[in-house]
């Protein structure tokens, strides 16, 4: 692929120097209660004072703990009394810090402006439609002072964060030991036997390797607040997905990790983030981004001409998902002028299945394989009951719940008959799911009883959406998995 990166990554720059002649008034709130906070929770605002309620009750909420920690918002919507203050005045809870900007100061620069305002040694960043779990701050100070991030030759800056995509808030548990207890499928997503409680190392080799780094700001995403400050914090120039790259470059010479758990809950919905424009933008910065890191070395660039188009493919069908909460969903052919991911095969395909089949060894990362099986497990009755009858299953979904269901399934059950449904279509699969046709869900008709539909997907709404289009099309048996 000849194509050059737009952005100079490597380029440091002070982001908190351009806003400093904007000015950040404290509306509400009482400096004294928490002088020295262990743990400042930071949530840029823009209106949606509704939604931001419930982020604050889902802080507020936290477990006792015995260090000081505070709230910090800081409200870009510049001006005189809205929403958001008469919320914060309502709630009437020490805690909180409610600051306004006195101009728009965008996205990143109030990220960088709540690190600024917070007087926590970490911070940890919210999103103001986030909602955390009720242990989130025990379970960061436990990790803070876990001996695997605390080396000196790394300091730790960044933690990124698990969590659970949702659209309906009775989906929603933020008491893990009441989740476990009440409900057996969501209590597999708490479950943390394949991490033993520990972090994982976010690395750049990953990232070159996988494609992938790291994850949004948010959930609570813990960040060193001086070293933050010293990087220049989030760069708007690093383009739309500077929110990931950003702990990428932190961790050329910091610690960046991953929690090992489960530990917030974001919106999935149509919102701004969802907009087609959007969607094609963070296409386009992923894709951008990922030829900067094929390009650090020889290794990265040769793992570049193997990997390139798989990754580029299955971003590309990331991204049609993610329009699904659009006002239009992108078709393939939306991608063209960005970049056309070629078919892989032969020795290129037998070299990246081999190099990530090592990758996944070494690193022990069957967690999300364990979390399916164990999910079908739960349903064994009703799979047993319907491959006894002689009805073909439909696995509705290609991605990878199904490339790692369908295995199982012909392994537990010799005579089940499989047939996989994309979401979306066909070509646009994520994977090769081998020995396996794969269709598209219009073209399957519900003309007689002898058929099952396990839905295959991680994202609730994704399923809910599923059993819409089932039950129009009239099938009954329907297994959800989630």
């Amino acid at each position: 692929m000849k194509r050059r990166y737009k952005v100079d990554y490597d380029k440091k720059t002070d982001c908190f120097a351009y806003m400093s002649h904007i000015g950040t008034d404290l509306v509400y709130g009482d400096l004294s209660f928490a002088p020295e906070p262990f743990i400042s929770y930071i949530i840029p605002v823009y209106k949606r004072a509704d939604l931001l309620e419930k982020t604050l009750n889902s802080v507020l909420c936290q477990n006792e703990v015995d260090f000081a920690w505070n709230i910090v918002i800081v409200d870009n919507e510049a001006g005189a009394e809205n929403d958001t203050e008469r919320l914060v005045r309502k709630l009437n809870q020490p805690r909180i810090l409610y600051y306004r900007n006195q101009k728009n100061i965008g996205v990143d620069g109030n990220y960088n402006r709540c690190i600024e305002i917070a007087r926590g040694q970490w911070v940890a960043m919210l999103h103001g439609d986030d909602l955390v779990m009720n242990d989130h701050l025990r379970e960061m100070r436990r990790l803070i002072h876990a001996k695997e991030v605390r080396k000196k030759r790394h300091p730790l800056a960044y933690i990124c964060q698990r969590y659970i995509e949702f659209s309906d808030e009775d989906e929603v548990c933020l008491d893990r030991e009441l989740a476990r207890q009440t409900n057996k499928k969501l209590s597999l997503v708490f479950e943390k036997k394949n991490t033993k409680y520990k972090v994982s190392r976010e690395t750049q080799r990953k990232g070159i390797l996988t494609g992938y780094y790291a994850a949004l700001p948010s959930f609570g995403t813990i960040m060193n607040r001086e070293i933050m400050m010293k990087e220049g914090g989030f760069n708007k120039d690093l383009g739309i997905c500077e929110d990931v790259i950003t702990p990428y470059k932190l961790a050329a010479r910091y610690g960046v990790y991953m929690a090992p758990s489960v530990m917030g809950y974001y919106r999935f919905n149509n919102n701004e983030s969802m907009k087609k424009e959007t969607i094609l933008k963070i296409y386009d910065s992923m894709v951008d981004f990922r030829e900067y890191m094929y390009s650090k070395n020889i290794f990265s660039y040769i793992w570049g001409n193997i990997a390139r188009d798989i990754l580029n493919k299955n971003l590309r069908n990331y991204c049609i998902g993610l329009s699904r909460f659009s006002d239009k969903m992108l078709e393939p052919c939306d991608f063209e002028a960005i970049y056309v991911p070629k078919e892989t095969k032969g020795i290129r395909l037998f070299l990246f299945s081999s190099v990530m089949w090592c990758y996944n060894i070494m690193h022990q990362s069957g967690g999300y394989r364990e979390m399916i099986e164990s999910l079908a497990k739960i349903q064994d009755e009703q799979i047993q009951s319907a491959v006894d009858r002689g009805d073909v299953f439909i696995i509705f979904g290609a991605g990878g719940v199904a490339n790692v269901l369908i295995p199982y399934l012909k392994k537990r059950y010799r005579k089940i008959k499989i047939i996989c449904c994309a979401v979306s279509k066909p070509e646009a699969a994520h994977g090769n799911i081998k020995r396996i046709p794969i269709r598209h869900i219009d073209d399957i008709s519900c003309t007689y009883e002898g058929i099952t539909v396990v839905t295959a997907t991680e994202i609730w709404q994704y399923q809910s959406e599923m059993n819409v289009t089932l039950e129009k099309k009239g099938f009954k048996s329907v297994i959800n998995l989630l």
